[in-house]
């Protein structure tokens, strides 16, 4: 059984802190040019989304990536977690993530399909 922030197949965005993360840990960049080489590894914890939503060319470059390979990531199912700092914030039906002292809306790289998991440090959505 998977642990908390950990379920195969999805996205599990986590709150720093919170949750057990994986040892192999690589930047946000370094995961976009994972995804564009077909090359996520099994287990992995990408860190610096709050970065990559101020430099907002990084965070819609990680969102095309990730849909362009939404396909083949739920054919292999890994287990990707994105490891943020700050705070999560329902914004409707959407969620923003709290960093900095901005609010940088999740439905821009994860879609609108995200779901809150127990105390509401950890978000979930398909690939």
């Amino acid at each position: 059984m998977a642990g908390p922030g950990q379920i195969p197949g999805r996205y599990n965005i986590i709150v720093e802190g919170e949750y057990n993360v994986f040892d192999h840990q690589m930047p946000v960049e370094e995961f976009i040019k994972r995804l564009k080489d077909d090359d996520v590894p099994d287990k992995v914890s990408v860190v610096g989304l709050g970065d990559a939503f101020e430099d907002g060319d990084v965070a819609d470059e990680l969102a095309r990536a990730m849909d362009q390979r939404a396909n083949d990531l739920e054919y292999q199912s890994p287990t990707v977690q994105f490891v943020v700092e700050g705070s999560f914030h329902r914004s409707g039906k959407t969620y923003d993530l709290r960093y900095n002292d901005a609010l940088h809306s999740l439905q821009q790289v994860f879609g609108p399909q995200l779901e809150r998991k127990e105390e509401g440090d950890w978000l979930v959505a398909p690939f």
